[in-house]
């Protein structure tokens, strides 16, 4: 069950494949907050995960949403934002942060960055419908605790190869160079709307389903 967690989590989640739209999302950001960037998204990647695995459920149930309609509305966003990235506009927005902050200490121009870029690399990108559906699944499959602890420590190594991943993302960014990241960029983004318009044929199938039943 942990092997078959950790796969599905992990090709979900696809941190090597979608690293193209962190690196052109974070060009523009000095060394030091690039490395506060990677840690801060890495532990609002666990925590989110985490909270979602324990009272996810719940915590849909008490807002009334269920999870074709929070799967249309994550493949909305990834819509919008590759859009936006197959136009260039990400990187743009980013720069003219940056531009702002550039006085400022790593850490609070990174909290800065962060803020700007949560969604749509944080979310959906890597908190998602798909991983959040699949974390909530997983936990209402296992009822003995101590296999949730251990789902759980699964849930901690992924948000450790997304910061390594992360943390060697500006070594990846000058082995593409500039033209190779902006190609990387605008194919990640036809990518993500591509993902979009599937999420949000799932979720308006799962909708379907649900109202014939």
């Amino acid at each position: 069950m942990l092997i078959h967690f950790a796969a599905a989590l992990f090709a979900i989640m696809n941190p090597l494949g979608n690293l193209p739209v962190y690196i052109g999302a974070t060009e523009s950001a000095r060394p030091g907050e690039r490395k506060y960037v990677a840690v801060l998204l890495a532990l609002f990647v666990l925590v989110m995960l985490l909270i979602f695995f324990w009272a996810g459920e719940s915590i849909l149930h008490f807002f009334g949403v269920k999870l074709s309609s929070f799967r249309i509305a994550g493949g909305i966003l990834l819509l919008l934002g590759g859009i936006g990235m197959v136009h260039g506009k990400e990187g743009k927005k980013v720069t003219e942060l940056a531009d702002k902050v550039s006085e400022e200490s790593d850490l609070r121009a990174a909290e800065n960055l962060l803020q700007k870029i949560l969604i749509p690399v944080g979310i959906p990108l890597f908190v998602g419908p798909g991983s959040i559906s699949t974390v909530i699944l997983f936990a209402g499959k296992t009822p003995s605790f101590l296999s949730k602890i251990g789902m759980s420590g699964v849930i901690v190594g992924m948000a450790l190869i997304l910061w390594i991943l992360l943390m060697v993302s500006d070594r990846v960014g000058r082995l593409l160079g500039p033209m190779g990241l902006d190609i990387a960029a605008r194919l990640m983004g036809l990518i993500l709307a591509a993902i979009g318009v599937q999420f949000i044929i799932d979720g308006l199938s799962l909708e379907i389903v649900n109202f014939m039943n």
